[in-house]
């Protein structure tokens, strides 16, 4: 046996003998007795015996299950490590045995018929281990002896570029097929923090490529690590000014100038006008183009040309809205994207 953990796995392909011909069924299964136990010589091993053949043996030990069917395997392994049992299909029970004779056996593990979990103990190295698997309803059963594999270990990466203002949550998928269960968690964030909790949330303090480890060890030490790359980018612009006349008459153009600052990421921006009524806000004018960074204190200038009509002098003033919107991203801080103007006065 390598060093490291043994499993005996529930499912898979047969690796070491073929099931029996159909003209063969009517021999008895070669392993039905304690004594003529088959040995395991290697790992992976796999092996398909007729149960339909098979008896139990007088003195044979029920430990967690009883079955009229049984068939036995043995097994020294050559150095210390975990062992796992299973078989195909799952149903059959599975006990684990130390001792020399049926009446000086002594217990080990055991799988209870109906268990469907995989068998997983450690197994001394030169001691022989006597594996009685069976059913009563069971035509054949594939008997599968492995080294136990580490824990399948993955995680959902943000589906999106987060920020530096964002809490990202982090979701494992984790399982171990050998049956123990995973005993930690310990993530990596790649910007020089961890966490153990299975569940952990995150802010990135800073933008720039992170890889994210996740390692999970299962009880008896095996342990596989997962990575994900995750971008951080914080897009962001801001309406700093939205400057319009103080009075204006019917029939008047305004000139409506809206800055947008930028001090990021170079950012297609859409600015949308919109002017005050009696039912809220209506859309007057748009305008995109190309915001590049700045620094703080400049900023690009959005243009608007606006005609002052009757129902303007009716209500008295006009109200102007601006709206900036990041194209292609997402904007970390939609909240500074919308000013509104000082009233301008109508005569």
């Amino acid at each position: 046996m390598c060093t490291g953990v043994v499993a005996l796995l529930m499912a898979g392909p047969v690796a070491a003998l073929a099931a029996p011909e159909s003209g063969d069924l009517a021999l008895t299964a070669v392993n039905d007795d304690f004594a003529a136990a088959l040995p395991v010589d290697a790992l992976p091993y796999a092996n398909v015996q007729d149960l339909s053949t098979a008896t139990a043996e007088d003195g044979e030990p029920t430990s967690c299950f009883g079955a009229t069917r049984t068939v036995w395997y043995s097994y020294t392994p050559t150095t210390t490590g975990m062992v796992t049992a299973g078989t195909g299909p799952d149903y059959p029970g599975i006990a684990v045995y130390t001792g020399s004779s049926l009446d000086s056996l002594s217990e080990v593990y055991c799988r209870p018929l109906y268990g469907y979990a995989p068998v997983t103990f450690e197994a001394q190295a030169g001691t022989t281990y006597l594996f009685r698997t069976g059913a009563d309803f069971a035509e054949q059963v594939t008997f599968r002896l492995d080294v136990a594999p580490d824990p399948e270990v993955d995680f959902s990466p943000p589906g999106y570029e987060p920020s530096e203002f964002d809490t990202v949550a982090f979701w494992p998928s984790v399982h171990d097929p050998a049956g123990l269960g995973i005993a930690s968690y310990r993530w990596e964030f790649g910007d020089g923090t961890t966490s153990d909790a299975q569940f952990p949330r995150h802010r990135f303090t800073a933008d720039g490529d992170y890889t994210v480890r996740l390692t999970a060890s299962t009880v008896d030490g095996r342990s596989r690590t997962a990575a994900h790359p995750v971008v951080v980018r914080t897009h962001d612009v801001s309406i700093v000014r939205l400057a319009v006349p103080s009075t204006a008459r019917v029939g008047q153009a305004l000139g409506v100038t809206v800055t947008v600052r930028n001090t990021r990421y170079a950012e297609n921006v859409e600015v949308r006008l919109h002017r005050g009524g009696p039912y809220g806000y209506e859309q007057v004018g748009v305008e995109t183009q190309p915001v590049p960074v700045k620094a703080a204190g400049n900023g690009t200038t959005f243009s608007f040309r606006y005609v002052v009509t009757a129902d303007d002098r009716a209500a008295g003033k006009i109200t102007f809205r601006a709206v900036a919107a990041v194209l292609q991203n997402r904007d970390a801080l939609p909240a500074d994207n919308e000013l509104l103007s000082t009233p301008v006065r109508v005569s």
